[in-house]
């Protein structure tokens, strides 16, 4: 036994309108419910009274129908059309835009790529600069420890100085007063000399090479004024 077709595969045949019904869907389509209501009112009127013959009220010819079908797809067709108008201008002007931010960030990436390139140029260039101060500052701060140990020798110097004329000034005073001054040393006051022993010794040549490099004198007590007053005065009385 053969299958029947299914409803979809089947054949629809399209049934004709009558013109009555045409022309109520085209008033209706084109909103004339005015002139509907006096077609209807018009059309039931002749129908009671038995003036519509009916080879008058026949169907519609297949022509209008399709015309009208049509006119329809056609209708439904621009609107699509307008609505894929509308939706390909949003693309566009979102493409635009799109392009206009890619061109900008493009540019802003360029400017950052050769700012950063110049700074590594700058870096490297201040590096080399600063690498030709590297002797000059270790010569500055050779020079700067070679000072500070001037002044500190200075310093002692000046002290022992200092010491020296205080000792004067007192002895002159001594002698403008009158008193009687005995600079020769007592027998009880002199102490025996200690020998030096060899590291003694060692340190005290080792201490005075080194005040020899720096250009200070060496203390000689044969040659210290205090020394030698004893010796021009031996003994003032009144």
């Amino acid at each position: 036994s053969q299958r029947s077709p299914l409803p979809s595969q089947r054949d629809v045949s399209h049934r004709p309108e009558v013109v009555d019904d045409f022309l109520r869907n085209f008033l209706i389509k084109m909103g004339m419910m005015k002139t509907l209501e006096c077609f209807q009112t018009e059309w039931y009127e002749m129908m009671q009274k038995g003036l519509l013959q009916p080879e008058a009220v026949g169907l519609v010819p297949d022509v209008y129908a399709q015309n009208q079908m049509m006119d329809s797809e056609i209708k439904s067709l621009k609107k699509e059309v307008e609505t894929y108008k509308l939706a390909a201008s949003k693309a566009k002007e979102s493409m635009v835009k799109l392009q206009k931010e890619r061109d900008f960030h493009r540019m802003h990436h360029k400017r950052v790529a050769q700012e950063k390139n110049k700074l590594i140029n700058d870096i490297k260039r201040l590096k080399a600069h600063y690498a030709s101060y590297e002797p000059l500052l270790k010569q500055l701060h050779e020079k700067y420890q070679t000072v500070l140990r001037q002044k500190m020798l200075t310093s002692l110097e000046r002290d022992r100085a200092v010491g020296e004329v205080t000792g004067l000034q007192a002895t002159l005073k001594n002698l403008e007063s009158g008193n009687k001054v005995d600079l020769s040393p007592k027998k009880d006051d002199v102490k025996p000399k200690k020998e030096e022993g060899p590291t003694q010794k060692a340190i005290r040549e080792a201490r005075e090479k080194d005040l020899l490099q720096e250009g200070v004198a060496l203390y000689n007590p044969e040659k210290d004024p205090n020394k030698q007053i004893g010796k021009a005065h031996p003994k003032i009385t009144n």
